[in-house]
């Protein structure tokens, strides 16, 4: 973990001491580490950087704490809030692997023939713009 991860983990577990139920919005890391992260108008740079940066500290072994996040911001989560943190991963994986399947569904039937059910329908599958 780099030293503005550090910054970012140990700003969460000061706030998750002060108050478990407290969330820290983007806004308020910026606030609070102006050092790290600076919001400029237009630009999600930052946002992806602070992203980035939770997932970081998620998947590195040192800390032993997870780190969750929803719209309202990220905290150190409690341990049902880990459990559906983990489990809206799991979901979004799910989602993400069917339609990456549907994809490649659609592709692999490029110049097969189908059954017409309508005039306006072709009876060969075009799965690409081809020259």
């Amino acid at each position: 973990m780099n030293t503005r991860q550090w910054e970012l983990y140990n700003l969460l577990k000061k706030r998750a001491l002060e108050d478990i139920t407290k969330w820290v919005s983007k806004q308020e890391i910026v606030n609070a580490l102006p050092d790290w992260y600076e919001i400029k108008e237009g630009e999600t740079r930052t946002c992806r950087d602070i992203e980035f940066d939770v997932k970081d500290i998620n998947m590195d072994d040192t800390i032993q704490k997870t780190i969750v996040s929803s719209q309202k911001g990220y905290k150190i989560g409690t341990p049902e809030e880990v459990h559906d943190f983990i489990y809206s991963k799991i979901f979004d994986g799910k989602e993400r692997l069917r339609y990456a399947y549907k994809l490649r569904h659609k592709a692999e039937l490029n110049h097969q023939y189908r059954i017409k059910f309508g005039q306006h329908e072709r009876d060969i599958i075009e799965s690409y713009i081809e020259k």
